[in-house]
């Protein structure tokens, strides 16, 4: 956790302590800070607004670690349940953009969409498992140095070698949220472009496309 976010967590601590008619002194910040050290704030803040909302006593460390393990968990299945609502809609030929660059991530990291999109039934199993447990290391400790814009359908594939335009991507999810990541990707502090990707070339084939 940055220094920004653990100061924002010891005013956050603080505030509560004091709702709670309890003292949040350096000692016990350094306690939390050791539990939730490898949750971004925004997750922990989530945690805690959660908690709030249906306990009223001060809470432990381990109570806002049961809500992070579960939301972790709820997001992947979420993520998951996107992905299998687009392979059935969209299948393998179409080029595809999700709102969320995690499950870009992840699906790259399987072996991009037209793999994944034939997955077999035996190997289904094993694959929705490995989705679920690489989305949630993704989501807590930040997505690789590689990303793909887009996530290429075998039309794509087999025309862009060719010279031919792209397709027009499906944008799977909220639209302003898959404009918003992709563009980031512009942006060398967010993310590290494939060197065979310029991001000229990205903003016509995608932002434009979209």
């Amino acid at each position: 956790m940055e220094r920004f976010q653990s100061e924002a967590l010891f005013s956050m601590l603080e505030t509560i302590s004091k709702m709670k008619n309890r003292e949040m002194t350096a000692e016990i910040f350094k306690l939390w800070l050791a539990a939730l050290n490898s949750y971004s704030f925004e997750e922990i803040k989530n945690a805690f607004n959660r908690y709030i909302q249906t306990e009223r006593g001060m809470p432990e460390p381990v109570d806002i670690l049961d809500i992070l393990r579960g939301t972790a968990e709820d997001l992947a299945l979420a993520a998951l349940i996107k992905v299998e609502n687009a392979m059935s809609r969209h299948g393998s030929y179409a080029t595809v953009v999700f709102d969320d660059p995690v499950i870009h991530a992840v699906i790259d990291e399987l072996g991009g969409w037209i793999r994944c999109c034939h997955v077999t039934e035996s190997e289904f199993p094993w694959w929705k498992r490995e989705f679920r447990e690489r989305y949630k290391h993704h989501a807590r400790y930040g997505l690789p140095p590689r990303l793909p814009a887009t996530l290429t359908g075998i039309i794509d594939e087999r025309n862009l070698p060719l010279g031919k335009q792209p397709q027009k991507p499906a944008v799977i999810g909220d639209y302003e949220k898959a404009i918003g990541w992709v563009s980031k990707l512009e942006n060398p502090d967010f993310l590290v472009l494939d060197k065979k990707e310029s991001p000229k070339k990205i903003s016509r084939s995608v932002m434009n496309g979209i």
